[in-house]
């Protein structure tokens, strides 16, 4: 069903965010996932963003998918721009 507030709406993909394919977690329910998408959602009217959502696989092979703020997910490996890199 799509809402009045969706009609005016704009989505698109997000493929270059930097969680998408990673192992995260989402420390406000406790499940840990994979993050498969994320979507875009922008104002047709003003063109801004409006919220991104992440579209997650879990990692417990229960096939529970679920949705959550790409902002609230913690990678359970370090990022490559997190990692120290040798002086030498």
């Amino acid at each position: 069903m799509t809402t009045t507030t969706d009609a005016n709406l704009w989505v698109a993909d997000d493929p270059g965010h930097r969680l998408l394919g990673r192992e995260v977690a989402q420390p406000s329910s406790g499940r840990r996932g994979i993050v498969g998408t994320v979507l875009i959602y922008s104002s047709k009217i003003t063109g801004r963003v409006v919220k991104k959502v992440a579209h997650m696989r879990p990692l417990d092979d229960s096939g529970r998918e679920w949705t959550a703020d790409p902002g609230s997910l913690e990678p359970l490996r370090p990022l490559a721009s997190n990692v120290a890199t040798d002086p030498r």
